[in-house]
C-alpha cells in the first residue's frame, strides 16, 4: 500500500513539473516587461498572440487632483501607450479589469470608457478595493490580441 502511494505521489509530482515546464515554455518575456519610468508594471506576451498588461494607475498629480473620470482616462491612456509599444491599438484590447476604490464612482468610469473607446469597448470587470498605489481611485489591467 505504501509503495502504491509513493508511486502515485511521484507520478503526480512528475506531471506537475511537466505542466509547469510547459506553461513556462509558452511565455516569452520582453525588455518592456521590466519596470519603466512610466510604470512599475510590465507586459507579458504569450505565444497565443495574447498580450497581458499589468495594472496601470494615473500619474501622481492626476491621482491627487483629478476625479475618478480623469483618473480613469489617464489610466486608459497609460494602457494605450503600453499597447502601442506592443504593436496594438485600443481596438485590439479584448478585456479589462478595473479596480475601483469607491464602487459608487462606477458611473464616472463608464463615462470615461465611453469617451475613450470610439468603437467596440473591451469586456470589463469592476472590482471594489480598499486602496490602490499612489492613493489612486482606479487601476486598470488589460488583455489584448495581436492580429
Amino acid at each position: 500500500m505504501a509503495e502504491s502511494r509513493t508511486r502515485t505521489r511521484k507520478t503526480v509530482e512528475s506531471v506537475e513539473r511537466n505542466e509547469q515546464r510547459n506553461v513556462d515554455s509558452t511565455v516569452t518575456r520582453y525588455e518592456s516587461d521590466q519596470p519603466t519610468d512610466r510604470s512599475v508594471y510590465g507586459t507579458r506576451r504569450q505565444d497565443s498572440q495574447l498580450v497581458f498588461f499589468d495594472g496601470q494607475t494615473p500619474d501622481r498629480e492626476t491621482a491627487r487632483s483629478g476625479g475618478v473620470r480623469e483618473q480613469t482616462r489617464d489610466a486608459l491612456d497609460r494602457v494605450r501607450t503600453m499597447a502601442a509599444e506592443s504593436g496594438l491599438e485600443p481596438d485590439d484590447l479584448l478585456r479589462t479589469t478595473v479596480y475601483l476604490a469607491e464602487m459608487d464612482e462606477l458611473p464616472a468610469v463608464k463615462r470615461a470608457y465611453a469617451e475613450f473607446f470610439d468603437g467596440q469597448r473591451p469586456s470589463r470587470t469592476v472590482v471594489g478595493v480598499s486602496s490602490l498605489p499612489n492613493d489612486a481611485a482606479v487601476q486598470i489591467e488589460a488583455t489584448g490580441v495581436k492580429r
